[in-house]
């Protein structure tokens, strides 16, 4: 098991947050994923990894907060499969980090101890970060996006799942007016922080981060992390999708802490 291509590598950069708070009934869930971004400093360079989702979805840094990773095999660099390693966390304020845009949801973690512990990952590089200037980004176009769908997943190998759609809206045009675009597919709980790739001249960007869906009679709702009433809102198969663009301003003020 090579694991070269991005289709199967995306599997190891994203991860399933669950969040829950003392005396609250029940987790929340979500999805994040993992983006290298290269740090100088007196001495060398290096690379922070953060972890990207929404804002909604990290809720509160005083939180509890879980992340499971898949361990490496012994002395290869391999995923040993079925042996998961959990991080808990009930204090990780140290570590966030909201977009300085108070309408924009989207925050991170910076976990960049993350490779002491044996793990096996993938990180998405910056330069696969679309800037929304690829002529070739249109309308129409063929999407897919990584993430834990109604909390549903490979619990047994650590594993999320993949889905597809389509450009709904000219990406370029800001829908209703914020940094953000629409696809047509089926967004649920679970999806909210999920990546979204495209194919553009035959190399993968990212070109943005899943946050909320449509619902029938127009309405817009952040995708739920916990089981709501949405499924009687009757979702109308549309998902609001945050541009990749804004990304660059929260890493910003991530790297700012480092």
């Amino acid at each position: 098991m090579k694991l070269e291509k991005i289709e199967e590598q995306v599997f190891f950069s994203t991860v399933r947050i669950s969040t829950s708070k003392e005396n609250v009934e029940g987790a929340s869930i979500g999805t994040g994923f993992l983006i290298s971004i290269p740090v100088n400093d007196a001495t060398a360079k290096k690379a922070a990894i953060l972890l990207i989702s929404n804002k909604h979805v990290f809720k509160d840094p005083k939180h509890k907060i879980e992340l499971n990773f898949t361990k490496k095999q012994k002395n290869e660099n391999k995923p040993d499969l079925g042996k998961i390693h959990k991080f808990f966390g009930e204090d990780y304020d140290d570590l966030y980090t909201e977009h300085p845009n108070p309408n924009v949801d989207l925050a991170c973690l910076n976990i960049s101890q993350i490779g002491n512990h044996n793990l096996y990952f993938r990180v998405i590089q910056e330069d696969l970060i679309s800037n929304f200037e690829e002529e070739e980004l249109l309308p129409g176009l063929s999407v897919w996006f990584v993430g834990y769908p109604e909390n549903r997943y490979d619990v047994s190998n650590n594993l999320p799942l993949l889905r597809k759609g389509y450009i709904a809206s000219i990406p370029k045009v800001d829908y209703n007016l914020a940094e953000q675009f629409v696809i047509d597919a089926q967004v649920f709980q679970g999806s909210s922080g999920s990546p979204v790739f495209v194919s553009l001249n035959g190399k993968y960007k990212l070109i943005g981060i899943i946050s909320q869906t449509m619902i029938k009679q127009g309405k817009l709702k952040a995708v739920p992390t916990v089981q709501t009433q949405i499924g009687v809102d009757q979702i109308l198969g549309l998902g609001i999708v945050i541009k990749s663009t804004l990304l660059k301003e929260l890493i910003n003020k991530a790297l700012s802490k480092v």
